[in-house]
Parts: C-alpha cells; sequence; structure tokens
C-alpha cells in the first residue's frame, strides 16, 4: 500500500507537467490567437504581395520587347497579302465576284460556252476566327475553262477558297439522226476570301 501513494518527486513531476500545460493554454489563448496569429497573417499577405510585385516588375521590363513584337504582328498583318484588301464586307463581295469575271474573262473565250448564270452574296456559314466573305456562284460552262477558272481562284492573292462545288450534266432531248450537241455543265459553288476584321470565334 505504500508503494502505491504518490511520491514527492512525482508529485513535482506532475505539477511540472500542468505548469506547461497551463502555459501552453495560456499561450494559445492569450498570445499566439491576440498577437502572432495576425502577425504570421499578415506576413503571409506581405510575401504574396512581394511575389504580385516581382512579376508586374518582370511585365513592366519586358513590355517594350512586347510592344515591339505587337508592332511587328501589326505589321505583317497588314501587309498580308493573304486576305482581302476591303474592309466592308459588301465591298468584298463585290470584289469577288470581278474576281471571278476576270478568271472567265481569261479562260472562257466562248460566252456560249461558259456563262455565269448568278452570283450573290452568302452570310451563313460557321464562326470563324477571321471573317469571312462567301459569294456564291452558278455557271453553264464547259469543263476545261471550268476548272482553269476554279484554279485560278484558288492560286491567286489574296487568298480564296472554292467549296461546296456542285455539277449537273444536262439532260437534251436529241431527234434521232440528229448530230449530238453537246451542253455546258451546270455548276454551282462557293468562292470565299477573309477580312482582316475578327470574326465571331475570336470575340
Amino acid at each position: 500500500m505504500a508503494n502505491s501513494k504518490l511520491q514527492p518527486k512525482d508529485g513535482r513531476f506532475l505539477a511540472v507537467v500542468l505548469l506547461l500545460i497551463t502555459l501552453a493554454l495560456i499561450y494559445l489563448v492569450g498570445i499566439h490567437w491576440w498577437f502572432v496569429a495576425p502577425h504570421l497573417e499578415i506576413a503571409g499577405q506581405m510575401q504574396e504581395l512581394r511575389e504580385q510585385q516581382a512579376r508586374f516588375s518582370r511585365a513592366i521590363a519586358e513590355r517594350p520587347e512586347i510592344e515591339k513584337r505587337v508592332a511587328e504582328v501589326k505589321a505583317y498583318e497588314q501587309g498580308n497579302q493573304a486576305f482581302l484588301s476591303e474592309t466592308d464586307p459588301n465591298a468584298a463581295s463585290a470584289a469577288l465576284i470581278q474576281r471571278l469575271k476576270a478568271a472567265m474573262s481569261d479562260h472562257a473565250k466562248n460566252e456560249a460556252r461558259c456563262q455565269n448564270v448568278s452570283t450573290q452574296s452568302y452570310n451563313g456559314g460557321e464562326d470563324e476566327l477571321y471573317k469571312r466573305v462567301t459569294v456564291q456562284a452558278r455557271l453553264k460552262c464547259d469543263l476545261e475553262p471550268l476548272a482553269a477558272i476554279l484554279y485560278d481562284l484558288e492560286n491567286g492573292k489574296p487568298y480564296l477558297f472554292v467549296d461546296q462545288v456542285m455539277i449537273y450534266k444536262q439532260q437534251t432531248y436529241t431527234p434521232p439522226g440528229a448530230k449530238t450537241v453537246a451542253v455546258p455543265l451546270d455548276v454551282r459553288f462557293n468562292v470565299s476570301g477573309y477580312l482582316r476584321e475578327p470574326g465571331k470565334a475570336a470575340k
């Protein structure tokens, strides 16, 4: 029974432990949350601000080089002949029609064998990075001049694109014994070009 009683050294040890616990509680409640924690939060915010300042300083230092590159890109775009020179879609449509007529004039010497039936602007299509201008064309033309016309359209400058090509062979009645006369093909296609103006996909 005597051994189960606390010895003086055990009491001192317990007192030290209780004192340490009390001091820790006093520190947490009375010092840490009121003084240390706010200072740590402020120190963290100051570090974040210093990092932001460093990033901004690097961006400011790089600004002249960035502006130089932007100016080079703008100069290149202005001199880039891939785009239509017009700034208005209506004027660009008229220019596309003139390109088509010029190609027909170069390669369709016989108007009876290749003629422009109709041309009209087309405003449909998917959203793209640059504004697309499209003209729908319908020709009645033999295959040989037609191939040359389409080649000219797609290989000149500014760049044009021909798509949605549909070719129909017209059926005609030839009386028995009469000489068969070849009928020009009925051809429909879209011819498109791009303005420098950003399209809806870029906005």
